[in-house]
């Protein structure tokens, strides 16, 4: 039994990522900031595919660029290329993709959660055990996790991707399907300023406690 673990990415550029931070960060900071997001999910990430591990991990970018390339050799994760299309499409593709390699769960996690971890994923993981889907939910309104194991394209059609009730309308949707669902524990992801302020305490926090 695999689990397949999918990192989304885009390839960290001045003005092009993370561009709600630039008026706290300038357009060269919002990139660096990004670039230190998916680092920090790296990290925790490609140890899970070492050794004996259940766990397939690879990274997913947003584009053919030398910095995913850069990321997944330095991380020792397979790239792979998102396809075309607005978000639910490619989250849809990728999982279904995983399950018709063999995966018997396929998972899809951002790169701009910093308070995700193994653990988070194990819930995840075995959530699926029981349940069709399982979501990760994000204190804005959307989620930042979601995994099932058999191909569910309906599940991602229909969505308001980037607004605050991508969430209500997956569960809207998961429900007419008569699909099962778990909840995970809402966490918080870094698009905002507030939220670089937020994630700038949490790891100085870390560090007083570390």
């Amino acid at each position: 039994m695999t689990i397949a673990l999918m990192v989304f990415a885009k390839a960290a550029e001045a003005g092009v990522s993370k561009t709600r931070l630039k008026p706290l960060l300038g357009a060269a900071g919002a990139a660096a900031a990004y670039e230190e997001l998916v680092q920090r999910t790296l990290a925790w990430v490609a140890p899970l595919a070492g050794g004996n591990s259940l766990y397939s991990v690879s990274l997913w970018g947003a584009s053919e660029h030398s910095v995913l390339e850069a990321w997944s050799r330095q991380a020792g994760l397979p790239l792979w290329q998102q396809t075309d299309g607005d978000l639910g499409w490619r989250m849809q593709h990728a999982l279904a993709n995983a399950l018709a390699q063999g995966a018997s769960k396929a998972i899809v996690v951002g790169s701009d959660c910093p308070a995700m971890d193994a653990n988070y994923i194990d819930l995840a993981q075995r959530a699926l055990d029981e349940a069709d889907v399982v979501f990760g939910q994000a204190e804005d309104g959307g989620y930042v996790l979601v995994g099932c194991k058999r191909a569910l394209p309906e599940l991602f059609e229909g969505i308001e991707w980037g607004g605050n009730r991508v969430l209500a309308q997956s569960l809207a949707k998961a429900k007419a399907c008569g699909l099962s669902v778990v909840l995970l524990e809402a966490l918080w992801d870094v698009d905002r300023p507030e939220d670089w302020l937020r994630y700038r305490r949490w790891v100085n926090g870390q560090a007083d406690n570390g």
